[in-house]
C-alpha cells in the first residue's frame, strides 16, 4: 500500500497570502480535501492530511507526522503570492540537496507540468530551496520525496479566475500526479452500489469494485 501525505498549507491564525477577501489557507484546504476525496477512490493508495479543518500545524510536526506515517510522497499545497498583477503561473520547490533531473525532481515536474496542461497555468517550473535561501521545512525534515506546490497567484485574478474555472480539473491533476509518482496509474472510479455495506455509495465503495 503506497502512502500519499498532502499537507495544506497555513491554516489557524496562519492566513498566508491574501488578496481581494482571499485567503491562502482556505484556497489550500479546499484544494487538498478535493485532491484526497479522488484518491480514496483508488486501490493501493492511503491519504493523510496535515489538517482537514482550519488550525496550523507546526511545520515540523507536519514533516515529523509524515516521517513516523512512513509516507512515500509528501505533497504541502499552496497558493504564490507576489505583487498583485506582477506574477502568475505554477511552481514547485524541492529540497536544495537533491540531484537536478533526479527522481524527487522530476517528480516535481510531472506535478507542474501536468497541472499546466489541463488548467493553463503559466509554467514556471521546479525550483530548489527557498526563495531567500535555506529551505522549506517541509522539503528540508521530510525523509521521502517531497516538494511545495505553488497552484497560481493569489494577488493575481487571471491566475484566481482559472483556480476557479478548472477546479476540478486541477484537483485530478494533482491527483493522478501525486498516484504517478508513488507507482501508480489513476483508474476512473465506477460506482456500482454501496460495496462496503455502509448505507452509503461514497468514494470508498469504488475501492471494492
Amino acid at each position: 500500500m503506497k502512502k500519499i501525505y498532502i499537507d495544506p498549507g497555513h491554516g489557524g491564525e496562519s492566513i498566508g497570502a491574501s488578496y481581494k477577501g482571499r485567503k491562502e489557507q482556505d484556497d489550500c484546504l479546499r484544494l487538498s480535501l478535493a485532491v484526497k476525496a479522488i484518491l480514496l477512490t483508488q486501490k493501493g493508495v492511503e491519504v493523510m492530511l496535515s489538517r482537514d479543518d482550519d488550525t496550523n500545524p507546526e511545520l515540523e510536526d507536519r514533516a515529523r507526522e509524515a516521517n513516523e506515517w512512513g509516507a512515500d510522497y509528501f505533497c504541502s499545497i499552496h497558493r504564490n503570492a507576489f505583487e498583485p498583477e506582477k506574477a502568475k503561473g505554477v511552481e514547485a520547490w524541492c529540497y536544495s540537496k537533491i540531484a537536478v533531473g533526479g527522481e524527487t525532481y522530476c517528480m516535481a515536474v510531472t506535478l507542474v507540468n501536468d497541472l499546466c496542461a489541463v488548467a493553463g497555468f503559466v509554467k514556471r517550473g521546479v525550483k530548489l530551496g527557498y526563495p531567500s535561501g535555506g529551505d522549506y521545512a517541509v522539503n528540508r525534515i521530510t525523509n521521502m520525496s517531497s516538494c511545495l506546490l505553488e497552484v497560481g497567484f493569489i494577488d493575481r485574478d487571471s491566475d484566481n479566475a482559472i483556480f476557479d474555472s478548472y477546479f476540478a480539473e486541477i484537483a485530478l491533476s494533482i491527483a493522478k500526479s501525486l498516484l504517478s509518482n508513488v507507482g501508480l496509474t489513476y483508474v476512473v472510479p465506477v460506482l456500482k452500489g454501496d460495496a462496503d455495506g455502509d448505507g452509503e455509495v461514497t468514494a470508498a465503495d469504488a475501492r471494492l469494485i
